[in-house]
């Protein structure tokens, strides 16, 4: 019971980390639009972390309740279909995390592509939790 409780209670604090770095994401972005700020802008990378930090954390706490309440058992379609949905958005998480600092290493600008990826990941979240809401539901 007590294993059960803390996986939910990781699981839930991984998503407000993940909900916490896309707000903050399109804030920081709206502002520097506006008005460009190299201290705010500076922000991006730290919002970064926390969505990478967020989402490993919903991986293993998922997989740990996956094990520990299903026994690991087929679950249907549309577990696997979230569970896809969850691995393509860690996958561009990844991409866009190692891209930027290599850039900030290089002291480059990131490529032009990277912004619409990263566009990708609130779509990709969305669908993740609806999916997440309608079978454990």
């Amino acid at each position: 019971m007590a294993i059960d409780f803390l996986l939910k209670f990781i699981h839930i604090f991984g998503l407000m980390l993940g909900a916490a770095s896309g707000i903050g994401q399109m804030i920081v972005v709206r502002q520097v639009r506006r008005t460009p700020t190299p201290e705010l802008a500076r922000l991006r990378p730290m919002f970064g972390r926390v969505g990478l930090t967020g989402i490993i954390l919903l991986w293993l706490s998922g997989l740990g309740l996956w094990a520990h309440r299903y026994d690991m058992s087929h679950l249907g379609p549309l577990f696997d279909l979230k569970m896809l949905v969850a691995l393509v958005l860690l996958i561009i998480i990844l991409v866009v995390t190692v891209t930027l600092r290599r850039s900030l290493k290089a002291g480059t600008p990131p490529p032009a592509w990277l912004p619409k990826l990263g566009m990708s990941t609130p779509v990709l979240t969305i669908l993740a939790v609806g999916l997440a809401v309608w079978i454990f539901n």
